[in-house]
């Protein structure tokens, strides 16, 4: 059976991606099962920094939303995407930290690279603890707990070790660049078979006729017909400055 590539370009902080990869998970379920003979799907997480500005010392992250956005306007996006969370089963809880995101990069870089199969379940943990439980994204002993947890490591203590080297930093920083270049100002960013371009949570549901639509490209001649572009919530980072915003465009 044939194998389908999705890559996923995202970062940790941003709401919109993890319910863009909740959302995409759930839409390839449903389409193996209403589609048996179908291709198996291989996901990829590809790093993207929403704010490279922000560094390992950790901030409160309300008050950094408040600074960024307003308080009148913040209290309303922390409304709107906790409901969004928990409607999709996560927890969701504002009270943690900002930082550098730049750690969770590296260990799932690191993953991708030697254990594949292992970067989603690694990443889907690291997301829901920055966005339920309050987690440091620059917490290494958390961070090594969930790299021993999923066999990346053989024990906390090694990826400890792995994560106070450099290992992957080069990589990292080269994706950044990549992403850049590419034109990626708002994540999520889904590329399919390298060649079709999707931007933002856009429901299951949307995803779902993506694939639909895919299928079908793949499986008719080639044919100058422009890539797909879909659009949906994404969280972008706002030209010259260090930030992030949360911007919600529609298809």
């Amino acid at each position: 059976m044939s194998v389908k590539n999705i890559d996923i370009t995202s970062d940790v902080q941003c709401p919109f991606c993890l319910i863009g990869v909740k959302q995409i998970l759930n839409a390839v379920e449903k389409y193996k099962k209403d589609h048996p003979q179908s291709s198996e799907y291989q996901i990829r997480l590809l790093p993207y920094q929403l704010d490279p500005c922000l560094t390992e010392e950790p901030g409160n992250r309300v008050e950094y939303y408040y600074k960024k956005f307003g308080e009148v306007r913040a209290k309303q996006i922390m409304s709107s995407m906790g409901s969004r969370l928990e409607s999709l089963g996560f927890k969701s809880d504002y009270g943690g930290t900002v930082a550098s995101t730049h750690y969770c990069h590296r260990l799932q870089t690191y993953a991708l690279l030697n254990h594949p199969s292992k970067q989603l379940p690694l990443a889907m943990d690291i997301f829901e603890g920055f966005h339920g439980y309050k987690k440091n994204p620059c917490d290494k002993e958390w961070l090594a707990s969930l790299a021993a947890k999923h066999g990346i490591f053989e024990s906390e203590s090694k990826a400890l070790e792995w994560l106070d080297g450099n290992e992957c930093d080069a990589e990292v920083k080269q994706s950044y660049v990549i992403a850049k270049k590419l034109g990626v100002t708002g994540v999520p960013f889904f590329v399919f078979q390298g060649q079709y371009a999707a931007s933002g949570a856009m429901g299951e549901d949307e995803f779902y006729k993506l694939l639909a639509e895919i299928d079908k490209r793949e499986n008719t001649p080639k044919q100058d017909t422009p890539a797909i572009l879909a659009e949906g919530e994404v969280c972008g980072r706002e030209g010259g400055s260090c930030g992030n915003d949360m911007v919600a465009a529609s298809s």
